[in-house]
């Protein structure tokens, strides 16, 4: 089932296993993800004194193992309920696998890769139809409501009340305020459809104090379980010891981190925003930060 990691990854282990960041990271979407995720692992392999291909191996193994389970769990959890049968199950595993090996990206993205000449117009069309081809099947991944109902940070009443406030949304493209304001400015749409949505925004349900909160830390505790297992798989795979693949990832992040201030002080410094002191100062100031965790974002 070596395709369904391609394919599902970002919206079924986004929402069944709460992706972290360190490992996992090198999967996020971005222009220069791809080469960042490149250097890191050079690093940590050069660190680590083993074979970059064998690090990256090891990491696309036990990303594929973590999403296979997963899969597995939540299609065995949703016929144990009666929301699919075995068959239905199969159907969709087997749709999975016959994925065309094409990046999983959106319809912008394809269009940009045909551009750039990284795949083909066959290669697009046959992704294309793949997706058309689509069992009728019901949606296997659970709501963020409901795997919260589930966790006990909301109750399914507050549940419910989001989920009449988001269809009660105003009939305008899915994005933010700040993007809504653009696109008034563009003639995109109208005063009177901006003033819809802002009333619409107005009418959010109130929060009821503290959940914000848990709602974070579900998510950062959910992050870290799946970043732990994440590096003991890779830690077992290489034959390591885990904490050594740990230190030489953040020390690897940490070196990039600092290579970047460095790079975008200068480029202040060479634009005169900012003097030659003035960066000094500014990045003996992040370096003098105590060494504790981050801490959660309060509400």
């Amino acid at each position: 089932m070596r395709k369904i990691f391609k394919f599902a990854i970002a919206p079924l282990l986004a929402i069944i296993l709460i992706i972290g960041t360190t490992g996992i990271a090198l999967a996020q979407p971005g222009d220069q993800v791809p080469e960042r995720r490149a250097a890191l692992l050079a690093r940590v392999a050069d660190i680590l004194d083993i074979d970059q291909q064998k690090l990256g191996n090891a990491f696309k193994q036990a990303q594929q193992e973590q999403l296979e389970e997963a899969f597995d769990q939540r299609l065995g959890e949703l016929i144990t309920a009666g929301t699919l049968t075995q068959q239905q199950a199969n159907q969709l595993k087997a749709w999975l696998e016959s994925r065309p090996d094409v990046p999983a990206v959106g319809p912008k993205q394809i269009k940009k890769l045909i551009e750039d000449g990284k795949i083909t117009q066959a290669q697009a069309n046959a992704l294309k139809a793949w997706q058309e081809s689509r069992p009728d099947i019901p949606e296997i991944q659970p709501s963020k409501d409901e795997r919260l109902v589930e966790e006990g940070i909301l109750t399914q009443e507050q549940a419910d009340t989001y989920k009449s406030w988001f269809e009660s949304r105003p009939d305008l493209p899915k994005v933010g305020p700040r993007n809504m304001k653009k696109l008034l400015e563009d003639g995109m749409i109208t005063q009177e459809q901006a003033s819809q949505f802002q009333s619409w925004i107005k009418s959010r349900p109130q929060d009821t104090p503290g959940t914000l909160l848990k709602v974070r830390q579900f998510q950062v505790q959910k992050a870290k379980e799946n970043r732990d297992a994440l590096m003991t798989r890779v830690a077992s795979i290489l034959g390591i010891d885990k904490q050594k693949l740990v230190d030489a990832f953040e020390q690897a992040q940490s070196e990039m981190r600092g290579q970047a201030l460095d790079t975008r002080l200068q480029e202040l410094v060479g634009q005169g925003v900012l003097t030659q002191q003035q960066a000094n100062a500014y990045k003996a100031w992040i370096q003098s930060r105590p060494d504790i965790p981050k801490l959660p974002m309060l509400p």
